[in-house]
């Protein structure tokens, strides 16, 4: 398996997360205060940043037609 495709598997578990992610934010809004609250956000962060970094890793990839 290529480095590519790991990278392009690992974001779309990323995504999904993502979403996961917003939506228990969204559920757990009503009660900002509960420790599982705190927790989702911290994940939120982590997820976004490994979003981006992946992302960014990719686009390196395609300039320097590295890809493919």
């Amino acid at each position: 398996m290529s480095s590519h495709s790991l990278e392009r598997a690992f974001l779309t578990i990323l995504v999904w997360g993502l979403l996961l992610e917003i939506f228990g934010v969204v559920v757990l809004s009503s009660q900002p205060w509960r420790f599982e609250f705190s927790y989702l956000i911290v994940l939120l962060i982590i997820t976004l940043t490994a979003i981006i970094v992946i992302i960014t890793r990719l686009r390196k990839k395609y300039t320097l037609g590295l890809g493919g």
